[in-house]
């Protein structure tokens, strides 16, 4: 077969969303690097676009078959090939190392079951780290989607183009950031951007606002109609609203949601009690292996 490798520009974008909604229907090795994590991370403001060119791309018959991208910015990396295509996973293998890695080397999070990626990772000498992600799921046909609503608060969906400086307040206050809210243009600019994902449907974004209108709670929700799955992320409540069962009531309301679009069930990457006492239960668990250059 005749194998055609491409460097990524904006024009793959699509495809390479295609390529892993096709993935994720092996939901056992690649729920974690799901579509909605590759929109989100595509247009976070930490995501380093300089570097986006690096991105590869392996192509057989114009079907894109292999890829492989570093998370946000170098240090970190996924890759994954169609089924009929693992031959190509040591190749593209050895790009992921020569390309992606950083000072510290490249660290690659495999499913504890994925015996086959594992035995590959520790061919090329990667060794096994503490780091970890854990995945969460939850059948939406199984779980109480009603809750009560604070007094004094109204939990509505996200108006991205027209509360893009609320917004941007609350993730600053509810990821604990000191000091001033920025609002410098350069900021604002990369805060739109966010808000402009390509798939990003604002009736799944929900946040809480209190009777000032300042939003105090959010639960960023990722679906598409192509998959059976919603994507959660992230959720956050500013310090001064914990404690109140916000997070519960921005999250119910985008799981309902979802649901009424057609989503089956849910995924989200955490460990936290909050989402087990919601409903969600433990499906997978990836360990890092870590290349030291």
């Amino acid at each position: 077969m005749k194998i055609d490798f491409r460097n990524f520009d904006n024009s793959y974008y699509d495809e390479v969303y295609q390529f892993l909604i096709e993935l994720s229907k092996d939901d056992r090795l690649h729920i974690n690097w799901n579509w909605a994590r590759w929109e989100w991370m595509f247009f976070h403001p930490d995501f380093n676009s300089s570097l986006m060119d690096k991105i590869g791309l392996w192509y057989c018959n114009d079907e894109l078959v292999g890829i492989t991208t570093y998370d946000h910015y170098f240090g970190e990396a996924f890759f994954a090939t169609k089924q009929g295509y693992k031959e190509l996973e040591k190749d593209i293998l050895e790009y992921a190392i020569a390309t992606f890695s950083d000072e510290k080397g490249l660290g690659i999070a495999v499913n504890d079951t994925d015996t086959h990626t594992i035995d590959l990772l520790r061919s090329r000498k990667f060794v096994k780290n503490d780091q970890t992600e854990n995945v969460l799921e939850v059948e939406l046909e199984n779980v109480r989607l009603d809750y009560i609503t604070p007094e004094g608060i109204t939990v509505k969906n996200l108006n991205k183009e027209n509360d893009l400086y609320k917004h941007q307040k609350l993730l600053w206050k509810a990821f604990d950031h000191e000091g001033h809210v920025p609002v410098d243009e350069i900021t604002i600019h990369k805060h739109k951007t966010m808000l402009s994902a390509t798939n990003m449907n604002s009736f799944l974004h929900i946040v809480a606002e209190n009777e000032d209108g300042e939003y105090v709670a959010y639960c960023g929700l990722w679906y598409s109609q192509k998959t059976d799955y919603a994507y959660v992320e992230p959720v956050c409540t500013i310090p001064e609203y914990r404690q109140k069962g916000l997070g519960k009531v921005v999250v119910l309301e985008a799981l309902k949601r979802s649901c009424s679009l057609g989503a089956k069930k849910a995924y989200v990457i955490s460990d936290n009690p909050f989402y087990k006492s919601i409903g969600f239960h433990q499906h997978s668990h990836y360990t890092f292996y870590w290349y030291n250059i």
